[in-house]
């Protein structure tokens, strides 16, 4: 049987559910969405094994899944290994919590109005979007200090070992603290600096770094 993870390594998400894969100790091939440009996600090969275009897919020759966090799941209770997510029903809740704060709040302003527009200029001749960018800070800012908060006392976002909310975070916020600006948002942050330190510590993380980013989370986090 293999597993197929299909997306560009760069992706937040595509990271997301490799580092879940690793921490479950899979062996899995990297898929390329056929020629490996944007355009590619249209395509009427990828659109049937995502109907919308979208990365990652998973598949390991039993069942074809879209959606990071549904992957991510799907990994953890259809295979051995170490849990993804805590027992306890508080925790899980928790850690619910958080995944539904990453989607709605976090990901869209770190993501899409703040890291791409220096990755993927939309901006007047072909320079970043300054006013999409200079809005975004001030969000990305209070996140990172409800962050910090939230994780006094605790070394993950949920429960006592990393859970699937600290997957999805990790990629996120190494991709925020690699934008010019970007550790401003961490400022003064020392909880979230600990978790950091965790993150990076994570094989999963080590084995993920896509080419161009610092192989370290604590990098982007001093």
């Amino acid at each position: 049987m293999t597993i197929i993870i299909y997306g560009a390594a760069a992706s937040s998400f595509v990271r997301t559910v490799r580092m879940a894969a690793h921490e479950k100790g899979l062996d899995y091939e990297l898929g390329q969405v056929g020629d490996g440009t944007v355009g590619a996600l249209g395509s009427p090969d990828h659109r049937k094994l995502h109907p919308f275009g979208k990365i990652p897919v998973f598949t390991d020759g039993k069942v074809t899944l879209w959606e990071s966090m549904a992957i991510c799941r799907y990994i953890d209770e259809a295979y051995e290994g170490k849990a993804l997510q805590p027992a306890d029903v508080l925790e899980r809740a928790r850690m619910e919590q958080w995944i539904s704060a990453g989607l709605d709040y976090v990901i869209p302003q770190a993501i899409r109005n703040f890291a791409q527009q220096y990755v993927f200029p939309s901006g007047p001749d072909g320079q970043p979007d300054m006013a999409k960018i200079n809005e975004a800070k001030p969000k990305i800012r209070e996140a990172m200090l409800v962050m910090d908060k939230e994780l006094d006392g605790r070394t993950w976002l949920a429960g006592d070992d990393v859970s699937i909310a600290d997957l999805l975070f990790a990629p996120v916020l190494t991709y925020v603290g690699q934008m010019p600006d970007g550790m401003e948002a961490f400022d003064g942050c020392q909880n979230l600096y600990r978790w950091w330190e965790a993150v990076s510590a994570l094989e999963s993380y080590k084995a993920t770094v896509p080419d161009g980013v610092p192989g370290s989370a604590t990098q982007a986090a001093e």
